[in-house]
């Protein structure tokens, strides 16, 4: 309204005066309870009325921050880290952006950009999940009735992360070396497929000798790098119970007939918390002790393998033993099949082309000696 036209409105004509002194008004709330709103001058509670029956903007800033404080509840400090870049980034670019504005677009872009930047396949995959998260909460709060994320898909020709398993003579050293100080947690996570959060919050209690079995149904966080927290799992898949292969009955027993503490793996004595569960800095002590001491290091005399390495290595030695997709989804605790299915993807393209490079090497051993015999 112009202020021309605001001049020639009688305010106080439009509403009541009250015994006070007061100009009293009323509105409709979006409940369609009515809500009453004073003010000694008219004026001004005319603008108190119209900002008041304004519809309320809710902004993108204001639904991802009520989605993070919920989802950090559910999620491990360690799973935050992995969004929290991009849901600062995207609080950054699109904060102010009404969340009824946010559209399919906008995701799209965001994720052909991250495609631009060299961002491999998974990031950017996560960076969709963020979005798609804080839209379906959106929704749950009735702030939009559609998810924009559902009509995006990944752009084509993103850089697959590699997955680097352990190579052959590595696998041979493990297998090899389980006797050597903490030798016992890389065979096991070679053998199970564990993560390492995972295999560090094992008790005896856990390992069913009897049946052969592992059962995992909780893991480690570290919120620090001297407090490990218990904590359960973050999806059903997680609590499992895993085989334990021949390989590994050995060690285990051998191991259990040795122990001073219920852990698997305890902080070892020495360290500040011995026999407790073992501190982040206790495991990198150990990792780094066992590696050098078996010859796994690089030539910066670093570890050359991850605990997570080992996972991998697992995934693939089912792989090339033609283990089942689901299967390999139970015993690794994948939340979806997809996920098993994007690991043996990159082993079957992996897998092909080593076998290209053998065809190719045949047929140059046949041409060369196709070229002899002719000469």
């Amino acid at each position: 309204m112009g202020k021309e036209q605001k001049k020639t409105l009688d305010f106080a004509s439009m509403f009541t005066l009250r015994k006070d002194g007061r100009y009293q008004g009323s509105y409709l709330d979006g409940n369609g309870q009515r809500k009453y709103v004073y003010d000694r001058d008219p004026e001004r509670l005319y603008e108190k009325l119209n900002k008041a029956i304004q519809p309320k903007i809710i902004t993108f800033k204001q639904v991802s921050e009520e989605w993070q404080l919920k989802h950090r509840e559910e999620i491990t400090t360690r799973t935050w880290r992995n969004y929290e870049s991009y849901y600062l980034d995207a609080v950054n670019k699109y904060g102010d952006v009404p969340i009824e504005e946010m559209n399919a677009g906008i995701v799209d872009r965001e994720l052909k950009v991250s495609k631009d930047k060299g961002m491999s396949r998974s990031v950017v995959n996560t960076i969709r999940s963020l979005y798609r998260m804080i839209f379906d909460y959106a929704i749950v709060k009735g702030y939009i009735l559609y998810n924009p994320v559902l009509a995006v898909k990944l752009p084509k020709g993103l850089r697959r992360g590699r997955r680097k398993a352990p190579t052959e003579e590595q696998v041979r050293i493990i297998m090899s070396s389980y006797e050597a100080p903490f030798g016992l947690f890389p065979l096991l996570l070679l053998c199970t497929g564990l993560r390492k959060s995972e295999a560090l919050a094992l008790t005896w209690d856990d390992i069913d000798f009897v049946r052969r079995e592992i059962n995992v149904d909780k893991s480690l966080e570290y919120l620090s790098c001297w407090n490990p927290t218990v904590k359960a799992p973050k999806t059903e898949a997680g609590i499992r119970t895993v085989p334990i292969v021949d390989l590994l009955i050995g060690p285990l027993v051998s191991a259990k007939n040795r122990a001073e503490s219920k852990l698997l793996f305890p902080t070892p004595n020495g360290y500040k918390h011995a026999g407790k569960f073992m501190t982040q800095s206790a495991f990198e002590g150990q990792w780094y002790t066992y590696c050098k001491a078996v010859g796994l290091v690089n030539d910066e005399g670093l570890p050359a393998l991850t605990a997570h390495n080992l996972r991998h290595g697992m995934a693939t030695l089912m792989f090339e033993a033609n283990v089942d997709e689901l299967t390999v989804k139970k015993i690794m605790g994948h939340s979806r099949i997809e996920v098993t299915r994007e690991v043996y993807t990159d082993l079957r393209v992996g897998q092909e082309r080593k076998s290209i490079s053998a065809l190719n090497e045949n047929l140059n051993s046949l041409m060369l000696e196709s070229m002899s015999k002719r000469r």
